[in-house]
């Protein structure tokens, strides 16, 4: 009689041998397809909630037509050889009641052009006091930001492109609402500020002051309570600025993605941009300029030889015409950074 317990054990052990192995290649298969799709399902997440902040960005902001921000002839594409120049203007009324096909009578509290280098190692950023006084193209000598009054925003487009000697690639206009509610989004802002001064009730030290909407919007407007008046707007604003980047790459803020939403929804609608400034270009420009942090981006004020007089008596910004030559030669030779190091200390 044949030993069926032997039998069994024998083939049994070797079955289950067999087994073991193929057991062991199920489990790590599945363990493979499973981290598979939780990979696929993490990027599928993220791509979504990307493309739906932009999307809202897309939608809410005011995009612009080539001819309603820089006139019959359309904006240039970028050579790739200098850098890319985005005029940033802020406005002192509501856009929603301004026509951006006729708008004459429009005012710039703020103006700025953000130059962002080939490179993507850092990001300069120019502030010009609204009083400088300029050739502007049909009008004669005046005051840069009458440009924006004169002939709405493609004179003033031509107008800074010619201060710089550069064109100037994108635009982006953004009211006092807007400012108010981006600032709100991030649930404030912190600010350095060089001197005490108070404006719409609203008292700021001199030090680190955290400002609400509000607030922010009084800070940088004010200029009569200061000695060199619009100067030292320029300096609050370049302040809020340095402050409002901090906020915003912030280890709090990149980890929300609620706050992020919030951000975009809340200052998106106030926003008046150029064709091509959109949440794909903006997010492609972002990545190419990830490692850049705050201490590389740089803020510089445009030339000035100081204050003087028109000839109809008007308090004008007179321009250093041979330290604009160098900062022309810079914008051409995508060389802004440099300048910035050696540049003097009055144009700071």
């Amino acid at each position: 009689m044949t030993d069926h317990s032997n039998f069994d054990d024998m083939f049994g052990r070797q079955d289950e041998q067999r087994e073991r192995p193929r057991k062991k290649r199920r489990v790590w298969r599945k363990i493979l397809v499973a981290a598979i799709v939780v990979v696929v399902l993490g990027v599928l997440g993220v791509g979504l909630y990307l493309w739906n902040v932009g999307r809202n960005f897309n939608e809410a902001a005011n995009q612009l037509s080539d001819e309603q921000v820089f006139g019959d002839t359309k904006a240039k594409e970028s050579n790739d050889k200098n850098g890319t120049n985005i005029l940033l203007l802020g406005s002192d009324e509501p856009m929603s009641e301004v026509d951006m096909n006729d708008s004459r009578g429009l005012r710039s509290d703020s103006m700025m052009v953000m130059h962002l280098p080939e490179s993507g190692s850092n990001v300069q950023v120019m502030s010009i006091p609204r009083d400088t006084w300029v050739d502007i193209e049909g009008h004669g000598e005046a005051k840069i930001n009458a440009a924006l009054s004169y002939g709405g925003l493609p004179l003033a487009v031509s107008t800074v492109s010619d201060f710089i000697d550069d064109d100037i690639d994108h635009v982006a206009v953004i009211d006092f609402e807007g400012f108010k509610g981006l600032t709100d989004s991030l649930g404030g802002v912190t600010v350095n500020s060089e001197q005490a001064f108070t404006r719409d009730g609203h008292e700021f030290v001199k030090g680190e002051n955290r400002l609400n909407g509000e607030e922010a919007l009084a800070f940088v407007r004010e200029r009569k309570k200061f000695s060199d008046g619009d100067f030292q707007r320029a300096r609050n604003q370049q302040a809020f600025i340095k402050g409002l980047i901090n906020e915003m790459i912030s280890a709090d803020t990149l980890s929300d993605p609620q706050k992020i939403a919030n951000m975009v929804t809340e200052f998106a609608p106030y926003m008046y941009v150029d064709s091509g400034l959109t949440a794909q270009y903006i997010s492609a420009t972002a990545f190419e300029m990830r490692d850049v942090r705050p201490s590389d981006i740089q803020f510089f004020t445009a030339p000035t030889a100081g204050v003087g007089r028109s000839a109809d008596g008007q308090s004008i910004i007179e321009v250093d015409e041979a330290e604009l030559k160098k900062v022309r030669e810079a914008f051409k030779n995508d060389t802004l950074a440099e300048y910035v190091e050696t540049a003097p200390e009055q144009h700071l």
